[in-house]
């Protein structure tokens, strides 16, 4: 009898507090997980086979507008007619979310092939079975070192790279006002900038995800601090979008904010359309040494792939002249091969010359190992933190629920024993 009355109590508290969990488990999902913003476009309709890539929304969508349709016909048209395929290219917000996607439908795959998974991502994808290897790939003109510094086992084949930088309106700070951007730390880009930085979801953004690991390795290999307390600062100062693109629009479209996440070579695009803002990017100065991360994005074979002849005859062709000419001046990033020409613009770009690069502070094992738990640790940070009330609501409600439920099984218990 008492296991019986014990038993209804436990079931009258979970009545209680399973609505409470059940709506603060939706917001936190909510921060945390966006639904896909996949869109999918169709080249070379009607024809007999069918390719599927993924990738983010910037790929090669940076150039001269009116000559978009000509870059889309280089990249992917010619080689649909060429092979006699439809290629379907499948756009999302992130390539974290592609990702994750992947990972998600990796028994009942779509994706032949994916470009952009980058060096912060690779151990990641491989670990979870969403790649295959192309171990023969001509390489003859990407250096070794970008080929092992993305991944040595060739999972990933180098399609582009550039520095994660900070970039800026200078309509709004320049360093004749803000000596702080000549000497640029992470510690005054809270004090000084704080307010006006915007930064990306790393659970969504492979910019954002780039930063973090920037942060994470700075922290802890050269300051030997706990990265985390950076976050618990910034947390209450700087914006966080969910994608690149929606930062870039935030800070130079509708001019909400003046400073961003971005990359080295910002300058010389801004230089090639004639933008200003030429040298409007900085990167981590430290104790008059420079400091940066590399991005490497890739491209690679999905495992599961219908067509392996086919994903293999597309990398051949994404590392190609033809294609890899078009990296620099519609994707904004080196082109991974050394055949290409860079236009003059590129002279404004940051390169990592006299820059010590932090990437070669850890390995990709090490990152893989700690991906998952970096990603929990700043969202709990930024999100579990944040909503601190959202805790305290839920423990009052709890304490409510539990004190009511004891009177009233009290009540109930004295009326049985007065009868």
């Amino acid at each position: 009898m008492k296991n019986s009355k014990g038993n209804s109590l436990v079931i009258i508290l979970l009545l209680v507090m399973l609505p409470v969990i059940s709506s603060f488990s939706s917001l936190i999902t909510m921060t945390s997980s966006m639904p896909s913003q996949e869109r999918i476009f169709t080249i070379n309709p009607n024809a007999e086979g069918e390719l599927h890539i993924y990738t983010h929304e910037s790929f090669l969508a940076w150039g001269p507008s009116e000559d978009y349709d000509a870059v889309m016909d280089q990249a992917f048209d010619s080689f649909g007619r060429e092979h006699n395929v439809t290629v379907n290219v499948h756009v999302f917000g992130g390539m974290v979310e592609a990702m994750n996607i992947l990972i998600q439908n990796k028994d009942d795959q779509t994706a032949d092939i994916v470009i952009g998974l980058d060096s912060t991502m690779v151990s990641k994808a491989k670990s979870e079975g969403i790649l295959t290897p192309y171990t023969e790939v001509n390489l003859e003109n990407i250096s070794t070192d970008l080929v092992n510094a993305l991944d040595s086992e060739k999972y990933l084949i180098p399609i582009d790279y550039g520095l994660i930088a900070f970039v800026y309106d200078s309509a709004f700070i320049n360093s004749s006002q803000t000596t702080e951007l000549d000497s640029l730390t992470f510690e005054n880009l809270l004090s000084v900038f704080g307010e006006d930085l915007v930064v990306q979801n790393p659970t969504l953004s492979s910019t954002g995800l780039n930063f973090l690991l920037y942060q994470i390795v700075f922290y802890e290999e050269i300051l030997g601090q706990d990265w985390q307390e950076w976050w618990k600062v910034a947390k209450d100062l700087v914006v966080i979008d969910d994608s690149w693109s929606d930062s870039w629009d935030r800070v130079f479209g509708r001019k909400q904010q003046h400073m961003m996440v971005s990359y080295g070579t910002d300058p010389g695009y801004n230089a090639f359309f004639g933008y200003g803002n030429e040298t409007n990017a900085r990167i981590i100065n430290y104790e008059s040494e420079l400091y940066g991360w590399m991005q490497i994005e890739g491209i690679g074979i999905v495992n599961g792939a219908t067509n392996l002849t086919l994903a293999k005859a597309f990398i051949d062709h994404a590392i190609s002249t033809d294609f890899q000419e078009l990296i620099a001046t519609n994707n904004w990033m080196f082109p991974a091969s050394s055949s290409i020409e860079l236009p003059p613009c590129y002279d404004y770009a940051i390169t990592s010359e006299n820059v010590t690069l932090l990437n070669a502070l850890v390995t990709p094992s090490y990152i893989g190992e700690n991906y998952q738990d970096w990603l929990i640790e700043w969202q709990n940070i930024i999100y579990i933190k944040k909503y601190w009330w959202v805790w305290l609501v839920i423990s009052s409600v709890i304490i409510i629920g539990i004190a009511v439920t004891v009177v009233l099984y009290r009540r109930k218990t004295k009326v049985k024993i007065e009868e």
